[in-house]
């Protein structure tokens, strides 16, 4: 399923549930006892690195599904998170002379997993709807790898990176225990010492401005 498509079910989904919300039962006040929340989200992530994926992959955004689980609750309107998403994009090697980039022809797959740990807190039902603003921030953790058919032994990349990230977004119950959600993002994830096209462009940063459509199960 594209992100398109992904996105429109969610869109016709929320229009058609949402009316009738007011009948599930609401969202528990904070304060009240522990609670959980289980979550599938479809992300998309600008890269900051942008001169450097568009030469690489031909684009700058990545995408791709993910999910995580929080605690709810913790004391008043306190949570924590964890979380993850796959992103992988194809494209080329290449090297940059003169300020021109030069593609190898040499297939080439990006994928990077970032895992959010991250705390934040969740504001009161909004509206007879029960839309539940929160926020948070927290530690991002990267896996980062570049794979080839045509690799030789050291070719592959295959790192770890550590950096922040910060979120915010809204929750709409939808039906009994599941409700859909927006939420938008940033991440800085510092390399300190890049190669490659990073390095060619004096690109340090493998974070972004993300944002993430999600579906959910509370508890």
């Amino acid at each position: 399923m594209t992100g398109r498509v992904f996105v429109l079910l969610c869109v016709v989904m929320a229009g058609t549930v949402a009316p009738a919300s007011a009948q599930a039962p609401a969202t528990p006040a904070p304060g009240s006892r522990i609670g959980f929340r289980a979550f599938g989200h479809f992300e998309w992530q600008n890269m900051a690195a942008k001169d450097s994926f568009e030469a690489v992959t031909g684009k700058s955004r990545l995408q791709g599904p993910g999910g995580g689980v929080e605690v709810q609750r913790i004391w008043r309107g306190v949570f924590a998170r964890a979380s993850f998403t796959r992103m992988v994009e194809t494209g080329e090697r290449m090297f940059v002379f003169n300020n021109e980039t030069v593609s190898l022809g040499i297939p080439l797959e990006i994928t990077m997993t970032p895992v959010d740990l991250a705390v934040g807190w969740r504001l009161r039902p909004k509206t007879s709807r029960g839309i539940v603003p929160y926020a948070g921030a927290g530690m991002v953790l990267l896996s980062y790898k570049e794979t080839s058919d045509a690799d030789e032994s050291g070719d592959a990349v295959n790192e770890s990176y550590k950096g922040v990230v910060i979120f915010g977004g809204l929750e709409v119950p939808v039906w009994r225990f599941v409700s859909l959600g927006g939420e938008v993002g940033w991440r800085r994830i510092n390399v300190p010492d890049p190669g490659g096209a990073l390095e060619a462009f004096n690109e340090k940063d493998l974070g972004g401005v993300t944002m993430r459509v999600m579906l959910s199960i509370r508890r």
